[in-house]
């Protein structure tokens, strides 16, 4: 399955949601483990703060595979949205993407649909010399 990239579009990408929308891919993501029957330690899910207050939220593949997206979403000090990322194991790097994007990846974790779209994101973001994101 190919996916459309409107490349004027990646530079403008409004890669900002709250945590309810985090936490709403997550649920997501759970739900597509939970029907495709993974194993229960197939996530690497967390979260962390750092001496200045920023918040990193994460959710990878536990087993590493190159070919499973990964998702960071960094919320500032006092912000109330952050900043959502897609991570591609084959150009190791990180995009932005939309919500909807978000939604849609997360839906297909760890299957054919969701990493082939997260890996066309980030080699059209590193491809148009973006640098990766965190």
């Amino acid at each position: 399955m190919t996916f459309q990239i409107n490349h004027n579009l990646l530079h403008n990408v409004n890669n900002n949601i709250t945590l309810q929308q985090w936490n709403e891919l997550m649920e997501a993501v759970d739900t597509h483990i939970s029907s495709a029957d993974h194993p229960n330690d197939v996530l690497y899910r967390n979260s962390e703060t750092n001496s200045k207050g920023r918040q990193r939220f994460f959710c990878y593949d536990n087993y590493d595979r190159v070919d499973s997206p990964g998702f960071d979403l960094n919320i500032e000090k006092d912000a109330v949205t952050g900043t959502l990322t897609v991570y591609n194991g084959s150009e190791q790097a990180r995009a932005p993407i939309t919500f909807e994007q978000g939604l849609q990846i997360a839906r297909n974790f760890l299957n054919d649909e969701g990493s082939q779209m997260a890996e066309e994101i980030v080699c059209e973001w590193v491809m148009d010399d973006n640098p990766s994101i965190f």
